[in-house]
This record gives structure tokens, C-alpha cells and sequence, in this order.
């Protein structure tokens, strides 16, 4: 039988939190809109009140995870440190944990590449404004000197999001460390700090 009605918000979660759980176990291609209104006990026209299609789900879900991040990237921008500390740490935060992670390997598959890349895309499209914000904080603090700091962070991000990403560069995670050396090379260049300043910071936080 159908469950007694939710509100629109708590019933819109619960089908991400399905979706979410049957894409990981089953794989997104493997799981049919029939299997989550199994799953959850509801009527088709129920989800399809709150999403007209899988691929609205899934796409759902990518926003919703880059919403996390940019939400633990808003924090650390709002808070009192140093704009370069604060540009390392959000790069740092712009990673997903658990289940969001076994949500990000799964789009590592040939067929959801579309998805994969959308991923990249909505986290690029989220943090460039916050990112943008403590290039113009390290401006005015003297560390950074450029004058394009949201074109600037739209190509670290870009740069970031494409080269570390394993589940594009396949089989060459060997490569992550020389990858990173080289974007944080090319971050200093492109701020226009002292060449060392990120590096350095980031090696006294290990």
C-alpha cells in the first residue's frame, strides 16, 4: 500500500536517499524508476509530482552533492583566516565522503560519462564565486596580484576537477602526486603570489 503522504521536501529526499542507495548497489543503468517506487512505496504520479525521469534523479543527486561541498567551502570562506589558508582549505574540502563517493565511482562507468563530467561541472559552477571571493580577499590582503581572479578560478577548477579525477585519467593514479605539484604550481603563477607561498602552507599543514 502507498504511505500516508509526506511534505514535498521530506518526500523529495526520500527519493534521492533510494535513488542514491540503488544506484551504488544495482548501478544507475541497472535501476529502473519502477525499483524505486518498490523501494519506497509509492505511486509513479508521487515521483513523478517531484521528477519527470531517472536522469532528473541522478541529476538531482549531482547538484545536491556539489550543494555539500559548496556549503563546506561557504563556511571556511566566512571564517577569519588568511585568504591563501583559505584557498587551500576549500580545494582541499572540494572532495565527497561516504555513500556520495560510491555515488562518484559509480558514474566512473563508460555509460554514465555524461553524469561523470556534470559532476565536474556543478562543482566548478559553485565554487568559482566562493573561491572568486578569497582570491579578492588575498588581493586586498597583498598576497595575490591578479586582475581576472573568476576567470582564474574557473581554470584551476576546470584543471583540478579534470587531471586529478581518476575515473578520467584511468590507471594513472601514480600520476596524482606530479598532477598536483603541477596545478599548485600553476595556481601561485596564475594569483600572482610568490612562487612557494601555496606550497609551502600546504606542506607545513601535513
Amino acid at each position: 500500500m502507498p504511505r500516508t503522504a509526506k511534505p514535498a521536501p521530506q518526500r523529495r529526499a526520500e527519493i534521492l536517499d533510494t535513488a542514491q542507495r540503488l544506484f551504488i548497489t544495482r548501478g544507475y543503468q541497472s535501476t529502473s524508476v519502477e525499483d524505486i517506487l518498490t523501494q519506497i512505496g509509492i505511486a509513479k504520479g508521487t515521483l513523478y509530482y517531484h521528477f519527470s525521469s531517472k536522469e532528473e534523479i541522478l541529476r538531482a543527486l549531482i547538484a545536491r552533492i556539489a550543494d555539500g561541498i559548496a556549503e563546506r567551502a561557504g563556511a571556511i570562506a566566512a571564517g577569519p583566516e588568511p585568504a591563501v589558508r583559505k584557498f587551500l582549505a576549500i580545494m582541499s574540502a572540494a572532495r565527497v565522503d561516504e555513500p556520495e563517493l560510491a555515488l562518484a565511482e559509480e558514474l566512473h562507468a563508460p555509460n554514465n560519462a555524461e553524469f561523470h563530467v556534470l559532476t565536474i561541472v556543478e562543482t566548478v559552477r559553485r565554487l568559482t564565486p566562493i573561491l572568486t571571493g578569497v582570491v579578492e580577499q588575498g588581493v586586498a590582503e597583498g598576497v595575490f596580484s591578479t586582475e581576472h581572479p573568476r576567470e582564474t578560478i574557473e581554470i584551476l577548477l576546470t584543471s583540478a576537477g579534470m587531471l586529478l579525477d581518476e575515473g578520467i585519467f584511468t590507471g594513472e593514479g601514480q600520476e596524482i602526486p606530479r598532477r598536483t605539484a603541477g596545478l599548485v604550481h600553476a595556481a601561485e603563477t596564475l594569483l600572482g603570489c610568490e612562487p612557494g607561498a601555496l606550497s609551502s602552507v600546504l606542506g607545513n599543514a601535513r
